[in-house]
This record gives C-alpha cells, sequence and structure tokens, in this order.
C-alpha cells in the first residue's frame, strides 16, 4: 500500500457541521450509546426497580472485599480525622442510654470520600454497580453525581422520612443511590427501610421548597428493612421515600451511599459538590467563623 493509501485509510471521520439524522447514524459521539452488560440486571430485576423503586442485590461484592473496605474506612477516618473546618467531615452528637445529647462529637460521615483511598476509588467504578445501573439506564453507562461513606457510630441519629430528591431539586430525576454494605446492616443498627412506589410517580409535595412531610403519603406495613451483609447492595430511585433509624448498638455501621445518573442526562459531580459546600457552610457555621470553611 502507497503512503498516500495508508493516510487515507487512517484518516478520521467526523461528522458533517450541519449534519441531517439520516448522516448522524452510526456516529459514535453523536449521543450516549447502550454498550454490553456483563453484569447486567436481569429483566425481572428491571421490572421489580421500576415497579417498587429499589431493587436488593445480595452478595454483590465478596467477603474480602467488604474486608478491604473496613480497613480503608479505618484508613481515611484516622489520617483525615483532623479538622472541623474541612467540609468533607460531618460529626454527630453522641447519645446516652436514655437517649439524650451528651457532651461528646464523633465523626458521622465523610462527603465525599472515594478519592481519599484507592480501594474505595476501585468500587465507585466496579463494572458491577455500573452494569447494574446502565440496566435500568437503558444500556446507558451512568455517570458518579454523589458519594459518601457514612460511618454512623454506636449511639448515634438516624434520617428521618424523605425522598433524595427533595435536596437534588434542580438536577436530573434520573438520580439513583447505590448502598454498599461495609459492615452488617441491622434493625437495631439502623438499616435503611425502603417504601415500595413506582418512581415514575414522581416527588411527593411541593417542588421548590424543603417542606417534605411525607408520612402520610407512605403505608408503613408496606416498609423493607435492608438487613444486610457486608458486601450486600442496594439500589434504589431518588423518588423512593426511604429512612434509616438510629444506631442503638455498641459498633459502628458503615455502609457506601453513591449516587448516578443517566449519562444521557449529562455531568453533574462537580456542580453539585460545589452547591452542597454552600449548603453546608451556611447551615453548619456561624458568621464569624464561616470563612474558615474548606473542602480537601
Amino acid at each position: 500500500m502507497s503512503s498516500t493509501a495508508t493516510a487515507t485509510a487512517l484518516r478520521p471521520t467526523f461528522a458533517p457541521i450541519n449534519p441531517t439524522l439520516q448522516q448522524l447514524e452510526g456516529v459514535a459521539f453523536a449521543r450516549p450509546r447502550p454498550r454490553d452488560l456483563k453484569f447486567g440486571l436481569t429483566a425481572d430485576q428491571i421490572e421489580f426497580f421500576w415497579a417498587n423503586g429499589y431493587v436488593s442485590l445480595p452478595g454483590l461484592f465478596r467477603h474480602d472485599e467488604a474486608l478491604a473496605w473496613q480497613d480503608a474506612a479505618d484508613r481515611i477516618y484516622h489520617d483525615k480525622l483532623a479538622d472541623p473546618f474541612n467540609a468533607r467531615y460531618d460529626f454527630a452528637t453522641v447519645k446516652d442510654d436514655q437517649g439524650k445529647d451528651t457532651d461528646e462529637q464523633i465523626l458521622w460521615k465523610i462527603d465525599p470520600f472515594y478519592d481519599l483511598d484507592i480501594v474505595f476509588r476501585r468500587a465507585v467504578f466496579d463494572r458491577r454497580i455500573l452494569d447494574a445501573l446502565a440496566s435500568i439506564y437503558g444500556g446507558r453507562e451512568p455517570r458518579l453525581f454523589k458519594d459518601k461513606l457514612i460511618y454512623k457510630p454506636p449511639h448515634t441519629h438516624g434520617n428521618g422520612l424523605h425522598q433524595d430528591y427533595n435536596w437534588w431539586q434542580g438536577y436530573c430525576t434520573s438520580l439513583i443511590s447505590v448502598a454498599v454494605s461495609i459492615d452488617p446492616a441491622t434493625e437495631d443498627n439502623g438499616c435503611t427501610v425502603v417504601y415500595p412506589r413506582d418512581p415514575r410517580d414522581g416527588y411527593i409535595g411541593e417542588l421548590g421548597t424543603f417542606e417534605h412531610k411525607i408520612a402520610d403519603a407512605v403505608d408503613p406495613a408496606a416498609a423493607v428493612k435492608n438487613i444486610a451483609k457486608p458486601g450486600d447492595v442496594l439500589l434504589f430511585h431518588c423518588f423512593t421515600p426511604h429512612e434509616a433509624g438510629p444506631n442503638k448498638t455498641d459498633h459502628v455501621r458503615r455502609q457506601m451511599f453513591l449516587t448516578y445518573n443517566d449519562s444521557a442526562d449529562g455531568e453533574h459531580y462537580f456542580s453539585h459538590r460545589d452547591h452542597y459546600l454552600e449548603y453546608y457552610k451556611q447551615g453548619h457555621f456561624s458568621d464569624e467563623v464561616r470563612d474558615k470553611v474548606y473542602f480537601e
């Protein structure tokens, strides 16, 4: 083959500046495209998710992988537990045996966290999670939206009944959270409780406000407790009502909460992180010290 022919063969093909729909067919970068999914959900699991707003994936990760997460959680807890003005770190008040507040403050979560240890970086982008989500997104790749590591130490609070979209109003509605158990999750240590609901029914309440009182919209008898072993995974939609009780035990209950969106809805990780930082500063610090708050 001549050098001219070789150069022609290697020359990339670009879409026209003003392409027609026919000309766009086959252009890989024209839109998010489905991919082959080695770890995709079954048709029954996808149908269950869209009917109930969640799906459980027990044993998605191995026990040895969960042990590695436990070690990593210990590392970043001790290495990074330092400055209360670093907005990554959220502290909670420890309660006594009667449920009353003590003077003790303890690290409750790191938000965000995945960039602090290679073990967590691998987990966040593991194909077992991404393929499961892509199954729900019609084969399109998910994009990370938010990540937090909840330590939930002994005798600390849980979270009241809510839909996650209450805090994410204005962002896309394809958001799905992935709860990955690092430690056993039980009713006593405040496991996540979901209330089955078709996510296509949308947001409960009035958008544009944080008056998110939804207890009357769920059936307490329908509650599903996510009793989980290390390595178990729960996927739930941003419109799925859920809550978690306090940790009444003497042991920590750690979980990764990873949220993704359909790649068809774009990239929102850094815009949301910056928004969260400002919200955190306003809600947790007085005017006198707010300028000291930073993110690192």
